[in-house]
């Protein structure tokens, strides 16, 4: 297969990160002095296992995968979206472009501990380098330890050890909105539909991303009632990365 350019570009690899806004990984990748491409890869390995087709879960990832996708197109570039196994999409990928590096922010679960590791090493045998950036946390697990180095097991002086670590510069925005122009430009594509991958729409409603001030000055006397909005309901929000962490942490 012809490469569709022979300039050396680098991959952002969009995971539970699926925002432009405050993004770490792709400010770096922006900032990296080459084209960027911008992916994002519907795993099989994980769709294959749902039995739910109306699972609002994959409806959620799809519509922010959509949004992302109308404001890449603004800027004269696109996401390339697979519905495939990782390791056959950059598979794909490595037939189709020069690489230079992949970049991504960290993932945590099990599965995609074993997932990054896999690619790491089909990237290697050709040379090309992976890094991966904190973006879902304000604190990573070994950032937040006891002073003799060991991991809290109790909740109250983890929180006091966090607030007293957090400092401003944790919560500064990754903005990178002036950099828009370095991704690769190439022309706007479909996304699959959720019926092409297999899946149904819900009827349901999606839980929406605005933080209203009467949730959080209300949260303690309503937060244990669940025939009222109590919480914020931003929890799926946060597992996808639809909202940055940073956003939140300064409210």
């Amino acid at each position: 297969m012809k490469k569709n350019t022979s300039e050396k570009i680098n991959i952002f690899w969009f995971r539970r990160d699926l925002r432009l806004d405050d993004n770490a990984g792709l400010c770096h990748a922006l900032n990296s002095g080459k084209p960027v491409l911008p992916i994002f890869i519907f795993d099989t390995n994980i769709l294959n296992k749902l039995t739910d087709k109306h699972d609002r879960r994959l409806s959620f990832i799809h519509k922010a995968i959509l949004s992302i996708q109308e404001k890449l197109n603004r800027h004269a570039t696109a996401l390339s979206v697979y519905h495939d196994t990782p390791e056959n999409a950059f598979r794909l990928l490595l037939k189709q472009h020069d690489i230079s590096n992949v970049f991504t922010n960290h993932d945590y679960e099990p599965y995609a501990i074993d997932r990054d590791e896999q690619i790491k090493k089909l990237l290697a045998e050709h040379s090309i380098g992976m890094q991966t950036c904190k973006d879902q946390v304000i604190f990573e697990k070994d950032e937040i330890i006891k002073d003799d180095g060991k991991p809290y097991t109790v909740f109250t002086p983890y929180s006091r050890k966090w607030k007293a670590t957090l400092q401003v510069k944790h919560l500064e925005p990754f903005s990178c909105e002036e950099l828009y122009g370095n991704f690769l430009q190439q022309p706007a594509t479909a996304i699959p539909s959720l019926k092409q991958l297999g899946f149904l729409e819900t009827t349901d409603p999606l839980p929406e991303n605005n933080i209203h001030d009467e949730t959080i000055l209300n949260y303690a006397n309503d937060r244990d009632f669940p025939g009222i909005k109590g919480t914020t309901r931003l929890g799926v929000h946060l597992r996808f990365g639809t909202i940055s962490i940073r956003k939140l942490a300064t409210v």
